[in-house]
């Protein structure tokens, strides 16, 4: 059964004991991947297989959080099933601005999450958060919407003005919370820019415009588990195609800002390039 999975069209079984990879193209200390097929071990956690894009099996095990086994799904598992769709997937966050896609890129703690949010409790409108699948219609790109809830710091909601009533509980040990918002309706939505955040020794947000090279270099370096695809090397070669498609197709470029700054200010800064950005 389904169970509400992220995919609605994948199966998702409980079973006493997952399928494995027995003969892997590439595996570290906890996974084994195929070119169709990925299997994980957590321990404390679970054990998981999924394969061709469409089937998941797995276990908790005894006293196993249950919240940390359905972040492992809707996490490492539903990157090996896009994958294995051959659809790539960012570490981003992105919502709508004057009716145009954006996605943000950057590392944990760059302000994806309290960006995407600003802007989507401003007229904007929420697509997608920490996980962007991409998909292509020819060589134009649009987001693919997944999630309907956000990932923020307690300190966030408060900056945002979110009521402490409207946050449910993340994982245990995070110290994050989540917040529903619903999705705009269009989906996919057109990706028509892209801004990847990064710290600096600036005074105030400093946007520039990377080179070419530059461009390819950090979404290959956004992808999810890039590693993992070298047990699955079609999935790679179409995934540096796809990249060299949105490199062709989308407006790209990088925002530095100071280690501290209000999302407010942050916001602020965005907006104000992004109009200028027709």
């Amino acid at each position: 059964m389904n169970s509400g999975y992220l995919l609605d069209d994948v199966r998702v079984s409980v079973v006493s004991e997952p399928r494995k990879v027995n003969s892997p193209l590439y595996q570290n200390d906890t996974c084994k991947v195929s070119r169709e097929a990925f299997s994980m071990v957590v321990p404390g956690t679970g054990r998981f297989y999924a394969a061709h894009g469409n089937e998941v099996e797995y276990v908790a095990e005894q006293g196993a959080d249950p919240d940390w086994v359905r972040l492992y799904l809707n996490g490492q598992v539903l990157v090996a099933l896009l994958h294995q769709r051959k659809i790539i997937n960012f570490h981003a966050s992105s919502f709508v601005y004057d009716g145009r896609g954006v996605m943000i890129l950057g590392e944990t703690g760059a302000g994806k999450s309290s960006l995407t949010l600003s802007f989507a409790l401003r007229r904007g409108g929420f697509l997608t958060d920490d996980l962007t699948p991409v998909v292509f219609n020819g060589t134009e790109p649009s987001i693919m919407l997944l999630q309907r809830k956000v990932k923020i710091r307690k300190d966030t909601a408060v900056e945002l003005g979110i009521d402490s009533l409207q946050l449910t509980e993340a994982e245990a040990g995070t110290g994050k919370k989540y917040f529903s918002i619903g999705p705009v309706q269009v989906d996919p939505f057109p990706l028509n820019l892209i801004l990847k955040t990064d710290t600096g020794p600036v005074d105030a947000p400093l946007f520039s415009i990377p080179s070419p090279a530059e461009k390819f270099s950090l979404l290959r370096s956004e992808v999810c588990s890039w590693e993992i695809l070298a047990g699955m090397p079609e999935t790679e070669e179409a995934y540096l195609q796809q990249i060299l498609d949105i490199v062709q197709n989308v407006k790209i470029f990088r925002v530095t800002r100071p280690e501290e700054i209000r999302i407010a200010e942050f916001h602020e800064a965005v907006r104000g390039f992004l109009a200028g950005e027709r």
